[in-house]
């Protein structure tokens, strides 16, 4: 609390160490109450300069050993509250055996013990307290005639129970703060635990989808090489041969991958089995936001690449964009939403970009793990060869750039390069050349994001 309020005060990178601050307040406590419990105990109770001196420092000093040694200062405090006593029992009128300077050094001593150490630590400085001063009285009723006996048996008392009153305080503190770092750390654990699981299961979905579109191109080889005799009539034994081996290859693997799928598959998978979206079907995906009132905008340059594109690489696309826009509505409620698909000879760049609009939603307020879908977009252009790019923008929006590889062209039976029409240059300043004036090229290399 002390620390708060003394941060209001100070700038954001000088704040208060709370360390730091109980130390400076229990040595400047413990050099206070040594001077006022030793000038208390010469003048007051009639104790000898040199002994009451030494005493008082072994009582006041065991306030700050108590900070690094709590067992240590429990026992130097209890032989302080012992001895103090006997340096001066013949003084009427007074309190005795616990004078208050000396009281309010070992309740202080006692409170730190409670709040840094054991509970039993700390209930062995108030007993052990108690006993000392106890022992103090018995040990000057026996030796000492006319001692006020009576005054001191309700001097214990009293500050056995402001003692006591204090200890059971400073358990409590200790306890609900041991409770709440444990609930703290509790919950630090479930939400990486969660946020494990959360990776763990798009890894598995990414895994799930790439293992379909292998295993839809492995079937169609196992169809071809089968089928090829058949379809060819006439060919050489030693070629039906070869696609009969293809075949068994083929449908060899093709087995194994299913064994992986069923692994890879639980009870809440079987949604999945439909086929995976293509990067083709990305219009309809912007339909069915804009008839939810989403404003998204599409822009299409560069050189076709429909021949180019892999059905891995489509997917990956396709749910880069798909996760791009869910994010935006989520974080961005009524924002304006821009899609930016460029191709180029060797990559496609894909750009989704949104401005601020209206803030995050109340979910995604209160949502402690919406950076996974950043890492899933991030885990799924890599599973590809390519690499995407994510921050906010000038204007308070946020922005989504990705590069996919495409499949290389290959060359005709003249070693030309196959033509793909006339570049048409576009509104944005990008033609299907290759060349974009606002900094990307059409092999793919990435642009900073300011």
């Amino acid at each position: 609390m002390v620390t708060k309020v003394f941060d209001r005060f100070m700038p954001p990178n000088r704040r208060l160490n709370p360390e730091a601050l109980a130390w400076v307040a229990v040595i400047v406590l413990a050099i206070v109450m040594l001077a006022v419990e030793s000038s208390i105990a010469v003048s007051v109770n009639d104790a000898p300069v040199a002994l009451a001196f030494i005493v008082t420092i072994v009582h006041v000093g065991s306030m700050p050993l108590s900070m690094l040694r709590p067992l240590f200062g429990t026992l130097m405090s209890i032989a302080a509250c012992t001895v103090l006593p006997l340096l001066g029992p013949h003084v009427s009128g007074v309190p005795w055996p616990w004078m208050v300077p000396m009281m309010i050094t070992q309740i202080v001593i006692i409170l730190i013990i409670g709040l840094r150490a054991h509970w039993g630590v700390a209930l062995g400085a108030l007993l052990g307290s108690i006993a000392g001063s106890a022992a103090a009285v018995l040990i000057t009723h026996l030796l000492v005639a006319d001692t006020r006996t009576d005054g001191a048996i309700v001097n214990i008392l009293i500050y056995s129970c402001i003692a006591g009153g204090v200890y059971l305080a400073a358990v409590i503190i200790q306890q609900w703060q041991l409770i709440r770092s444990q609930l703290v750390q509790e919950k630090e654990n479930t939400a990486e635990e969660h946020s494990k699981r959360v990776t763990i299961e798009e890894k598995a979905r990414i895994a799930r989808e790439l293992h379909d579109i292998v295993a839809h191109s492995m079937s169609i080889i196992n169809i071809q090489a089968s089928s090829a005799p058949f379809r060819h009539a006439g060919i050489d034994p030693e070629v039906a041969k070869e696609f009969d081996v293809i075949s068994t290859s083929a449908r060899t693997a093709l087995t194994e991958m299913r064994g992986l799928l069923s692994v890879l598959r639980n009870d809440e998978g079987r949604g999945e089995l439909a086929p995976q979206p293509k990067f083709s079907e990305i219009d309809p995906l912007v339909d069915k936001a804009r008839q939810a009132g989403v404003q998204v905008s599409v822009e299409r340059s560069g050189e076709p690449i429909d021949d180019l594109m892999r059905d891995s690489t489509g997917l990956v696309g396709y749910r880069i964009i798909q996760e791009a826009l869910s994010n935006a509505i989520r974080h961005a409620r009524n924002s304006t939403i821009a899609i930016r698909i460029r191709g180029g000879s060797s990559a496609v760049w894909i750009s989704v970009t949104n401005d601020h609009g209206d803030g995050p939603g109340e979910a995604a307020k209160h949502d402690k793990h919406d950076r996974q879908g950043l890492i899933g977009m991030r885990e799924r252009a890599a599973s590809v060869g390519g690499e995407i790019r994510t921050g906010a923008t000038a204007d308070g929006g946020f922005e989504v750039e990705a590069v996919l590889p495409l499949a290389p062209r290959e060359p005709l039976t003249d070693g030309s390069e196959p033509t793909t029409g006339t570049p048409v240059t576009d509104t944005s300043g990008t033609d299907t050349s290759g060349t974009d004036t606002s900094g990307t090229d059409a092999s793919g290399t990435d642009k900073e994001i300011s």
